[in-house]
């Protein structure tokens, strides 16, 4: 570790003396002026900035919140087993109800509709329970051309149709995915240390490479001069246990349908969610005197290039397995030269924030941990209260269990 220490902190001093003025500062952000006279609009604009920014807070949390991710996969799981039932009547009542369609065939963090119903994650599922009973009128052919072996080209058979109701209780639909979302809940209890595996391999991995890239450019006389960068920064252990571990082989143990798809999901919120709390504190710690300006260039850095890369790697629909493609594109980055907006003039150094991310990635997994094995009670405390008041005033049997208890 040490000679690791001393080879990285070279290369910097390398790299800042040939690169020092290759680089362009980093745009600053500007803020809204005030005329100075103004006292009252000034701190007018000044608490509605903060509100603005207590907002953004707000939004960014619930964006990167398991808990939320846990309610999406689990609805997308119970549309996932109603198809598998033939109950396709229910999956389109749920989607129009979210006003989102196409779900089983979203990979993907931070569904649209969880924002639109408050951001929290039991909103939609309240909503829904809130919902009175629906039916649903389904017309099947019961008879005419080329239905049941008649001929197609009768002229005298007219198509005739029979009708029949579905019945949608939402109140249902909403125990079920309960239900669901509790099992899925269990599983990333298990799942979220095989991601703290594969997340404390990966610099293991990094150097474990860049000694044996090392070598083979000494064992062929290859020039220092120009060195060959290679493609691939750490072994993809992630994917490794993902198809090897036990739990995730088919017939097992009775897992959820998408297991495979949470758990990279899983990771790539984790990923994300380490990201914005490492900026956060970049930005609102400071320090003093050169652990401040660290701190400052550090952030300028990592935010330009999450901001950049943001839509590629976490945003909408994403393949599989870009929270390492992530990391990686973070650790193949050269040191660069970064302005602050103090006018002062630091070197970046990514392979640092690599490192301070796959850190504040052990730390999210062990706060989820946590909230997962909280699930049941929470719903026990909230919703499932909720749900069991409802049923009681569906069945007239009195006063809701909250009157009944005062």
């Amino acid at each position: 570790m040490l000679c690791q220490t001393v080879f990285r902190f070279a290369l910097l001093l390398l790299l800042q003396a040939e690169c020092s003025h290759a680089f362009l500062p980093l745009p600053t952000l500007t803020t809204k002026q005030h005329h100075p006279s103004a006292e009252g609009s000034s701190l007018q604009a000044k608490l509605s900035d903060r509100d603005e920014e207590a907002l953004s807070r707000a939004r960014n949390d619930a964006r990167t919140d398991i808990r939320n991710l846990l309610t999406q996969r689990s609805i997308q799981s119970f549309l996932f087993l109603c198809t598998s039932v033939r109950d396709p009547h229910s999956v389109k009542w749920i989607e129009e109800f979210l006003d989102a369609h196409n779900q089983l065939n979203f990979h993907g963090t931070g569904a649209a509709y969880l924002e639109a119903f408050g951001g929290t994650w039991d909103a939609p599922l309240l909503a829904m329970m809130e919902k009175p009973k629906d039916v649903v009128v389904v017309s099947a052919k019961r008879s005419g051309k080329g239905h049941k072996g008649w001929s197609k080209n009768n002229p005298y058979l007219e198509d005739r149709y029979v009708e029949f109701n579905i019945d949608i209780d939402p109140v249902s639909l909403t125990s079920r995915i309960l239900s669901v979302r509790e099992q899925i809940a269990n599983e990333w209890v298990a799942d979220l240390d095989v991601l703290a595996e594969a997340n404390d391999s990966i610099l293991d991995s990094y150097f474990k490479l860049a000694k044996e890239e090392r070598s083979k450019r000494e064992s062929t006389d290859q020039e220092t001069d120009s060195p060959k960068v290679s493609a691939i920064a750490f072994e993809r252990t992630a994917v490794n246990i993902l198809e090897n571990n036990i739990n995730f082989q088919s017939g097992s143990t009775a897992s959820s349908p998408f297991r495979k798809g949470n758990f990279d999901l899983l990771y790539n919120l984790c990923t994300q969610a380490s990201i914005h709390r490492l900026l956060r504190e970049y930005r609102e710690d400071g320090g003093s005197g050169s652990g401040q300006e660290a701190n400052a260039i550090s952030f300028a850095w990592l935010r330009e290039f999450y901001i950049s890369r943001v839509e590629e790697y976490f945003d909408g629909n994403q393949r599989y397995g870009r929270a390492d493609d992530f990391i990686e594109q973070v650790l193949l980055s050269s040191p660069s030269v970064v302005y602050t907006d103090s006018g002062k003039t630091g070197l970046a150094d990514p392979m640092g924030l690599a490192e301070a991310i796959i850190s504040k990635r052990r730390e999210v997994v062990d706060e989820w941990k946590v909230l997962m094995t909280n699930v049941p009670q929470d719903h026990a405390d909230g919703i499932r209260r909720n749900l069991l008041n409802k049923q009681m005033e569906a069945w007239g049997s009195g006063p809701s269990l909250g009157e009944g208890f005062q």
